[in-house]
């Protein structure tokens, strides 16, 4: 996975691409969270991935090769870059360039704002890999999707639509593959027209109670999570 930054117009712009389905590994969660931390006078980002995959998930032949341990790693990395992500105090927007399953969902509930190619599929199809969501994954799913439509998004696993992921709320705007980061640049730019102290401040008022929480229990969520699984 490699993971590419670029500032344009203000905005900072953390790409996915390993040239394939942007499969996710600890070095991914750690360099998002590397290019996050960076200090920049950016007002608000843009988290996007290659044409046709925003990203598939986790890797599952790094986890298949890691372990039980190297799972846990994987899923603590990952809950952590999430909720950095989601309470970073800048406008966050996703420009899901593709297909965003799995992990790739939950980093675009992580945003402030989701455009979704609208050939693209989604879920958080981790009971169909016998996997139980993790509770930041729930509590992301809490923030975003339509309460009538909360379990049967999740408890299946189902595989979305675009304009079906939409509808649910994993994402908030449809829009053709080749106008996807367009749209997603200009709301981020939107959004930092509004007076960053207030926007930032809400944002932590609203987010930063459920992060410290999920934070807070993220490692012993992880082992009771991956207990089943070999060593």
């Amino acid at each position: 996975m490699t993971v590419q930054t670029r500032i344009e117009d203000d905005v900072l712009i953390i790409s996915l691409d390993d040239g394939e389905k942007n499969a996710l590994v600890p070095e991914s969660f750690q360099a998002i969270v590397n290019a996050l931390d960076e200090p920049t006078e950016t007002s608000a980002v843009v988290l996007t991935g290659r044409p046709g995959i925003f990203t598939a998930g986790l890797n599952v032949k790094w986890m298949a090769a890691n372990g039980r341990d190297g799972v846990r790693q994987l899923l603590v990395e990952f809950g952590g870059s999430a909720m950095r992500l989601w309470t970073d105090p800048r406008p966050t927007v996703c420009a899901a360039t593709g297909h965003a399953i799995a992990a790739g969902t939950m980093f675009a509930m992580a945003c402030d704002h989701a455009v979704a190619a609208d050939d693209g599929y989604w879920g958080l199809t981790e009971t169909q890999i016998d996997f139980e969501m993790p509770v930041f994954g729930i509590a992301l799913a809490r923030a975003n999707v339509r309460a009538d439509r909360l379990e049967d998004a999740i408890l299946p696993g189902a595989r979305l639509t675009a304009a079906e992921a939409v509808e649910a709320g994993f994402a908030d705007e449809l829009a053709t593959a080749d106008e996807v980061l367009d749209r997603a640049m200009a709301h981020a730019r939107k959004l930092s027209e509004l007076p960053a102290r207030a926007y930032g401040g809400t944002k932590q008022r609203l987010r930063r109670a459920a992060a410290d929480e999920v934070l807070a229990g993220l490692e012993d969520d992880i082992a009771a999570l991956t207990a089943h699984l070999p060593d």
